[in-house]
């Protein structure tokens, strides 16, 4: 019987490997440099800040035409917050097709593992699948770093805002 896979080298693997996390590191520090996580931090505190108070407004039975007044303070918040995460993403993606669909076809062609397969996740694995399925699974992991230290920042900034307040 012809077999049509390989099994992926293990060399091939690990290069695989190495590019998804320098891609997957590379275009996190990318996105901090572009969305300027500070801004962000300060954006996403007043959203909150004006949906707490739409919301008690819509408990008080507040009109709605004061409502809909509050909700228009809000939007333009919105708007800007999903400019600065949708930024960085005009950067990573092409960077990220670059890579998946010229870059790692080209290397396993000219290097001779086009058919090769891994048993990762999921059974007979082809590269570009792995090479997305570790991007994935970095990206994962340092999206709950990032959160935690994002959110570390955001309590220490409003400790010191507080107390430079009561000052």
């Amino acid at each position: 019987m012809l077999m049509l896979f390989t099994v992926m080298p293990s060399w091939v693997a690990v290069f695989i490997v190495v590019i998804a996390v320098a891609y997957s590191l590379g275009s996190l520090a990318l996105q901090r440099k572009l969305a300027n996580p500070k801004k962000m931090r300060e954006i996403q505190a007043r959203v909150k800040e004006h949906t707490k108070k739409l919301n008690e407004m819509v408990k008080s039975g507040a009109p709605k035409e004061e409502i809909m007044a509050k909700n228009k303070e809000v939007m333009p918040l919105v708007m800007e917050s999903t400019k600065h995460q949708m930024k960085p993403m005009i950067v990573i993606l092409p960077i990220f097709l670059l890579l998946y669909d010229v870059l790692l076809p080209y290397m396993a062609t000219s290097m001779g593992f086009s058919k090769a397969t891994i048993d990762f996740i999921f059974p007979n694995m082809n590269y570009q699948l792995f090479f997305f399925a570790v991007v994935f699974i970095v990206g994962m992991i340092t999206t709950v770093f990032v959160m935690i230290y994002d959110k570390k920042k955001t309590k220490e900034e409003q400790a010191l805002l507080a107390q430079s307040g009561s000052h």
